[in-house]
């Protein structure tokens, strides 16, 4: 049944192929002329591209470089110890009747800390004396006898022999009598010893016998320990490297040094706090660790209400020593390259310049300049990160220069 549309198969009518060309033609012109249009309206003339206008000289802060003379204070970890330390010991044997101290307290010279029974030395002591009563009586006979017979021996009542027998017993009693008396005296020391006192002035530590125990002089004799914290010790080490350069640089000038009794120690505390009483320095070690390439270095510091207990770890900061003529450049000034450490300068120019330097210690934020910088250069320290070598700047108002601070512990090279 035909319902008005052509057979599959069927080739389209000759009017629908002709519509199809005709639009086919419309698009194609359609993309000609615009074009075309395109082309007309666009400017194709060259024209110059205007260029970005040169910036001016960067801006800058610089800190000029003034010659100044700083401390070296270099900063060790040092451990406090007892200026004296006695052991209290029992010079005779005997039983602990009392103790007379109370554990951890300060003690005085000469104050009774423990008290032996003293009646057996009582006992010792009154038989010597006896003894010596004895030979003095003695003595005083033989001496009579002597007299008598040297009368009797010119008259010829008595023989030689008789007389020289009277003589010998007197020479006998004699010898007798300083046998006592050196028995007195040992046995008066000995009674002596039962009242045990202190012989410094010091902390005292724990008992170590209890009352009632028997004590003897040997080596199982320690009672208890005084140790004199007023002043104090602090012990620390430096390395042999340490103590070649200091030499090397004080013989050179390059360090001013006072003398071992004129260097002054600083000590700060582990949390930090600064211990308020100054110290002195007073040995230097005879010998250098061959373990460790370290000598012992020692000072005194006053410790009169006791803060400082032996053994503490404390920071120690030795002052006294100065450099004069030093140069100091701000941390933030440095560049570190694999070349080494340089500085941005301000020439004469007004150029940034780089120049390569040696630094030696911290002192705070800053840093010593060991050589490549003289007094009066001009050291960029800010935006380093901008500039490059022979760009242009504007020097600001200088950094102010930062106050030299003690160096940090193992700071100082």
């Amino acid at each position: 049944m035909d319902n008005g549309h052509p057979a599959a198969g069927r080739p389209a009518s000759p009017a629908a192929s002709l519509i199809r060309k005709a639009f086919a033609a419309f698009v194609l012109l359609a993309a000609v002329v615009g074009a075309f249009l395109y082309w007309r309206a666009a400017d194709h003339a060259p024209h110059a591209v205007q260029g970005q206008a040169p910036r001016g000289p960067a801006p800058v802060h610089v800190l000029r470089l003034a010659a100044q003379t700083i401390p070296i204070e270099p900063v060790y970890l040092g451990q406090t110890e007892a200026a004296q330390t006695v052991e209290i010991r029992a010079r005779v044997n005997g039983f602990l009747d009392r103790r007379t101290f109370t554990e951890g307290s300060i003690v005085s010279p000469g104050q009774q800390l423990f008290q032996i029974d003293p009646r057996s030395f009582k006992a010792d002591l009154d038989i010597a004396k006896a003894g010596l009563a004895n030979y003095e009586a003695v003595l005083t006979r033989a001496h009579h006898q002597v007299k008598r017979y040297e009368k009797l021996a010119t008259t010829g009542a008595a023989t030689a022999n008789d007389l020289e027998e009277w003589q010998t017993e007197e020479l006998v009693a004699q010898s007798n009598i300083e046998l006592q008396k050196a028995k007195i005296a040992q046995a008066e020391l000995d009674l002596s010893y039962t009242n045990i006192a202190s012989p410094i002035t010091g902390r005292i530590g724990e008992a170590q016998k209890d009352v009632g125990s028997y004590v003897n002089a040997s080596s199982d004799g320690l009672l208890a320990e005084v140790e004199q914290i007023d002043p104090i010790y602090v012990r620390f080490t430096v390395s042999e490297q340490d103590l070649l350069r200091w030499q090397r640089q004080i013989e050179s000038g390059e360090i001013v040094s006072p003398g071992l009794g004129k260097l002054g120690l600083a000590v700060t505390l582990a949390d930090g706090t600064e211990y308020p009483h100054p110290g002195t320095m007073n040995y230097v070690g005879v010998r250098v660790d061959t373990n460790t390439g370290s000598a012992v270095m020692r000072g005194t510091v006053k410790n009169p209400d006791g803060r400082l207990l032996p053994g503490q770890f404390v920071n120690v900061r030795v002052n006294g020593m100065t450099r004069p003529d030093s140069l100091l450049v701000p941390q933030t000034a440095v560049l570190q390259s694999p070349a080494g450490a340089m500085v941005y300068v301000v020439n004469t120019a007004n150029q940034a310049e780089l120049k390569p330097v040696t630094l030696g210690a911290w002192r705070g934020d800053m840093m010593i300049v060991e050589s490549g910088l003289t007094p009066g250069d001009q050291v960029i320290t800010d935006r380093l990160m901008q500039l490059r070598p022979g760009a242009s700047v504007q020097v600001l108002e200088d950094a102010p220069a930062t106050a030299p601070q003690a160096a940090p512990a193992g700071a100082e090279k």
